[in-house]
């Protein structure tokens, strides 16, 4: 591998980008369903790929050997961004409770997936149990979540194309998120519960097509510094740069004091390097000031858009038929249990006001991270009338206190002590339901 491999890979995925955002952009059927333009290109690059187009003809889209270890690398970048410049701030009650129920989801994605995997392994002998874990970072982790996951069961010889039955499950999770929840939208429209009438069809035509037009274009960020000493973009990756070699320095060190933590990914410690960071910095204003959130936030995006179409295309065609019956029961599986938590246990744990606002935002959230859930929102609530956006939001950012257990620990854990995972998440499913019945019981008397 040389850097010219890397730079023809960057260049031939960025053309696939193009062509999914001229797409997007001119098919109505990708508009109405929001399909990222990432994923787009993904399926097109796969599509182009020697596993297809190569099969009939000697010109396809073929990437270097290198492509495979863009994953990681990617996700370094992605999770650096995680915490750095954001502020932290005060949780209000409805988003605690909306925290209570996210968690509880959350932990229902991760049982269901292993009980059916489990019961799918007494059929299929080769189906390792750790492939039930995998939904929960698709599902509600993302792309993201999901190809690093993976990944890691890559690196350990554990299972063969982890990261791309993680991202399979990514995709299965946006597409139920999108599809199922303007399904519900427009049924809940029909009964009148949605508190703003708005129809899908009078949604901004750039939220359809992908593309501002030149008088409606927003900033994607402010500059800190001054070109002069150096420019405000080359500042912020700089950052983030700092934050990887830390995390890189983290992980050695844990290394030598137990080789256990080989297991540990470079973007696991990444993460946890940027959310120390944002802790101590908190009140360190000189600090802060040098960093621009929104810069940041677009750094760590651009890299997520590389790593989903990176990871789609060179997907292997024997995924789906060496998992073709896992990859449907289990994402069924998870897809159902996340509906009935997202719009029938929350009728218990959810306040009334904005109740169904914050169910349609969080079963979105819960299939296609916080974006999905924001996007389903802006049909419902395109004026953000209702608080459900500021429940979601500050649920998904407390969400870290149960996702990163699994996202650090016990996705190296489970294989090795997949009993003791999957005991665990029973326990902390209950005690997130529990405390969510308990308080939402407290907060419907209130309402009444």
């Amino acid at each position: 591998m040389t850097l010219t491999d890397v730079l023809i890979d960057f260049s031939m995925i960025s053309i696939l980008l193009v062509a999914g955002a001229w797409l997007r952009r001119k098919i109505r059927f990708l508009q109405i369903y929001y399909i990222p333009v990432s994923l787009i290109a993904g399926i097109l690059g796969l599509l182009l790929g020697p596993q297809i187009l190569g099969k009939v003809s000697p010109v396809c889209f073929s990437f270097s050997s290198s492509i495979g270890q863009w994953a990681g690398v990617l996700s370094a970048i992605v999770f650096s961004c995680s915490f750095l410049g954001l502020k932290l701030e005060k949780v209000s009650g409805e988003a605690m409770q909306t925290y209570f129920l996210a968690g509880t989801i959350h932990q229902l994605q991760i049982i269901a997936g292993l009980t059916v995997t489990f019961i799918l392994g007494l059929v299929f002998a080769d189906l390792k149990f750790g492939f039930g874990i995998l939904p929960v970072l698709g599902f509600y982790g993302g792309h993201s979540m999901a190809i690093a996951g993976g990944t890691i069961f890559d690196e350990a010889g554990y299972m063969a194309s982890g990261a791309q039955v993680g991202a399979t499950f990514a995709t299965i999770g946006l597409l139920t998120g999108v599809i199922c929840g303007m399904f519900e939208i427009n049924r809940a429209a029909q009964k009148g519960i949605t508190k703003v009438k708005m129809k899908r069809e009078e949604m901004p035509e750039s939220m359809l097509t992908g593309y501002y037009p030149e008088n409606e274009r927003p900033s994607i960020g402010n500059a800190v510094t001054s070109s002069a000493a150096i420019d405000p973009l080359g500042a912020q990756v700089m950052l983030v740069g700092f934050i990887i070699l830390c995390g890189h320095i983290l992980r050695t060190g844990l290394i030598r004091i137990n080789p256990f933590f080989k297991n540990l990914p470079l973007f696991a410690c990444c993460l946890i390097f940027s959310a120390i960071f944002c802790v101590l910095t908190q009140k360190a204003k000189k600090v802060n000031d040098m960093i621009d959130r929104k810069t940041v936030v677009r750094i760590s995006g651009s890299a997520l858009e590389y790593m989903i179409t990176a990871a789609l295309a060179t997907t292997s065609i024997s995924v789906f038929t060496t998992y073709a019956v896992p990859l449907i029961v289990v994402g069924a599986s998870v897809a159902l249990v996340t509906w009935f938590a997202s719009f029938v246990l929350s009728k218990w744990v959810l306040p009334k006001d904005d109740c169904f606002e914050t169910s349609v935002g969080l079963f979105g959230q819960c299939c296609g991270v916080l974006a999905t859930g924001l996007l389903l929102l802006k049909v419902v609530d395109p004026d953000f009338q209702t608080n459900a956006a500021t429940n979601i939001t500050s649920s998904s950012t407390l969400g870290y206190t149960y996702q990163l257990q699994y996202t650090l620990v016990f996705i190296a854990l489970i294989m090795t002590q997949p009993m003791f995972v999957y005991l665990w998440s029973w326990g902390l499913m209950l005690i997130l339901l529990g405390a969510g019945m308990f308080f939402g019981k407290k907060y419907r008397k209130k309402a009444v």
